[in-house]
C-alpha cells in the first residue's frame, strides 16, 4: 500500500516541478525580445565570433593592431567560458529532466575543461554525451508533438527528418573531432570530423529550404567569393582555414560551400524573422571544427538551438493544432 502512495507523491512532485519551471519560463519569455534559446545562442555568439575575427585579422597582411593584441586574451577566455554558461542557462529553463541533466553536463564540464587541462578527457566525453542526449530529447519531443494519427512512416518522420539530419551530422563531427583530439585515430578521424562539420554547414540551405532568388544568390555569391579569395591568395587562405576554422584538411570546394551556406542561411532566416535558426547557423560557422573544448561547446550549443528553434518565429511559419509548427 505504501508503494503506490510514494509513486503518487513522486509524480505530483515532478508535475509541480515542471509546472513551476514552465510558469517561470513563460514569465521570462514575456519580458524578452526572443526565446531563451535564441538569446543564449546570441550571447555565446559574441565572444565566439570575436575570436574568429581576431584570428582572421591576425592572418591579414597588417596583422593585429595593438588594441587587438591587448584584448585577445580576454576575448579568448570569454569564448571558452561564455558558451558553457549559456548552456547552463539553457538547462535551467528546460522542462524535460533528461534534457536538463544533459545540458547541465555540457555546461559544467565545459567550464571544468576550460579551467583545468587535466580534466579535458572526461569533459570532452561529457560534452559529447550531453549534446547527443539533449538532441535526442528535442527530436523526440518534436516527433510526439504532431497532433493526430499518421498513416505512414514518412509522415511520422516528417517533423524530425530535416533537423535530425543536421543533428546527426553535427554530432558525428563533434564525436570524430574530439576523439581525434584525444589521440584516437588522429590521421583519419580529424579530417573526417572536419569534413562532416562543413558538410553540415553546406547542407543548411537545403534543409532550411532556402528557395528565394536572393537567398540562393547569396549562397552562390558567398561560395564564389571564398573560392576567388583562396585562389588569389592560397597561402593566406590556407592559414585562415587552419587557424580561424581549424579546417586545414577540408577541400576548398567543401569549405566554400559550408561558409557560403551558413552565411546564406543566417541571413535568410534573419530576413524571415526566424532568429533562432539564424543565430544557430552563425554559431556553428564561427565555432568552426569542434576539435577543441571551447569550439565543441559552442558547436554543441549551436546544434541544440537550431533543433529547438527549428520552426522559428517568422510570420510565414504555421502552427499545427498541437502548437508545433509544421515541418
Amino acid at each position: 500500500m505504501s508503494q503506490p502512495t510514494a509513486n503518487t507523491g513522486d509524480s505530483a512532485a515532478d508535475t509541480g516541478e515542471r509546472t513551476a519551471l514552465s510558469d517561470a519560463r513563460e514569465r521570462l519569455d514575456g519580458g524578452l525580445p526572443g526565446s531563451p534559446a535564441t538569446l543564449a545562442g546570441a550571447v555565446a555568439l559574441v565572444p565566439t565570433a570575436g575570436v574568429l575575427v581576431l584570428r582572421l585579422v591576425r592572418n591579414a597582411p597588417g596583422g593585429l593592431p595593438p588594441v587587438g593584441r591587448a584584448v585577445a586574451p580576454t576575448v579568448t577566455t570569454l569564448a571558452a567560458v561564455v558558451p558553457a554558461l549559456a548552456v547552463l542557462g539553457l538547462a535551467v529553463g528546460t522542462d524535460a529532466r533528461a534534457e536538463r541533466v544533459a545540458l547541465a553536463a555540457v555546461g559544467v564540464f565545459g567550464l571544468v575543461g576550460a579551467v583545468d587541462a587535466a580534466a579535458w578527457l572526461p569533459a570532452a566525453a561529457a560534452v559529447l554525451a550531453g549534446t547527443g542526449a539533449a538532441l535526442v530529447v528535442e527530436l523526440r519531443e518534436r516527433a510526439h508533438a504532431r497532433a493526430g494519427a499518421v498513416d505512414s512512416l514518412r509522415a511520422a518522420l516528417a517533423p524530425v527528418a530535416r533537423p535530425g539530419a543536421v543533428a546527426a551530422l553535427g554530432t558525428l563531427a563533434l564525436g570524430w573531432s574530439l576523439a581525434a583530439a584525444a589521440g584516437l585515430g588522429t590521421t583519419t578521424l580529424r579530417p573526417a570530423g572536419a569534413a562532416v562539420a562543413f558538410v553540415a554547414l553546406a547542407a543548411l540551405p537545403l534543409v532550411r529550404r532556402l528557395d528565394g532568388l536572393v537567398d540562393l544568390g547569396l549562397w552562390a555569391v558567398g561560395t564564389f567569393a571564398v573560392v576567388v579569395a583562396a585562389a588569389s591568395a592560397p597561402f593566406v587562405a590556407g592559414a585562415v582555414a587552419l587557424v580561424a576554422f581549424d579546417a586545414g584538411t577540408v577541400p576548398l570546394s567543401l569549405l566554400a560551400l559550408g561558409i557560403g551556406g551558413a552565411v546564406a542561411t543566417a541571413v535568410a532566416d534573419a530576413r524571415r524573422r526566424a532568429f533562432g535558426p539564424a543565430v544557430a547557423a552563425a554559431l556553428l560557422l564561427t565555432a568552426g571544427v569542434p576539435a577543441t573544448l571551447p569550439r565543441a561547446v559552442a558547436f554543441a550549443l549551436g546544434l541544440v538551438v537550431l533543433v529547438r528553434e527549428w520552426d522559428g518565429s517568422g510570420p510565414g511559419i504555421g502552427k499545427t493544432t498541437g502548437g508545433v509548427a509544421d515541418a
